[in-house]
C-alpha cells in the first residue's frame, strides 16, 4: 500500500483519481489504505482525502467504525477521528458541532465542514455569513450536500428569501 510507505498527497490523489476503487482495496493484512494512513502516520491531508472516500460508504458512518481507525494513530489523526466519531454518536451536545466545524476550518478540511453542515444544517445560522458570500456558500453546499441539507440551510436564512 502506498500509504504504508508514506506516499505524498499528490501520489495518493493521483492514484485515487485514476483508480477510485483503490480506496477500498485491502493489503495482505486486510487493511484499507485509510487504516494504513492512520496507523503509519501519513500526512493529515492524505488521511482527510481517504476519509472522504471512506465516508462515502454509509456503513462507515458510525462512531465505532471511525474510532477503530484510531488505534496506534498519531495524536493529530486521533483528534480528527474523535471529532468525526462524535458526529455519528448517539450522545451529542448542541455546542459541539460548532467546535467540530471550527476544528475542521482550522485544519482546512472543507469537506469536513460540509459534512458538519450536512448533518447539522441549522449550524449555518451561527456562521453569520455576509450576503456577499452567501451565493458562493449556497453553491458549494448545493454541489456537495443533499437536497434536504440545502433546504435546511435555506430555511435557516429567512432573509435570503425575502422579496422572492
Amino acid at each position: 500500500s502506498a500509504c504504508h510507505f508514506g506516499a505524498s498527497f499528490g501520489v495518493v490523489s493521483l492514484l485515487l483519481s485514476t483508480w477510485p476503487e483503490a480506496a477500498e482495496v485491502k493489503n495482505r493484512l486486510f487493511q484499507t489504505p485509510l487504516r494504513c494512513a492512520c496507523r503509519y502516520g501519513s500526512s493529515l491531508d492524505v488521511v482527510q482525502l481517504l476519509l472522504e472516500r471512506w465516508l462515502e460508504n454509509k456503513e462507515n458512518r458510525n462512531s465505532c467504525r471511525v474510532e477503530s481507525l484510531g488505534h496506534n494513530a498519531p495524536e493529530s489523526i486521533k483528534d480528527l477521528l474523535y471529532h468525526i466519531s462524535y458526529l455519528f454518536s448517539e450522545k451529542q451536545s448542541e455546542s459541539f458541532p460548532m467546535d467540530i466545524m471550527e476544528c475542521f476550518i482550522t485544519i482546512n478540511w472543507w469537506n469536513g465542514v460540509l459534512l458538519v453542515i450536512e448533518m447539522y444544517p441549522t449550524i449555518t445560522k451561527t456562521l453569520d455569513l455576509q450576503t456577499i458570500v452567501m451565493a458562493d456558500f449556497l453553491s458549494r453546499v448545493g454541489k456537495c450536500c443533499s437536497l434536504t441539507t440545502m433546504f435546511g440551510v435555506i430555511k435557516n436564512e429567512p432573509d435570503l428569501l425575502e422579496g422572492v
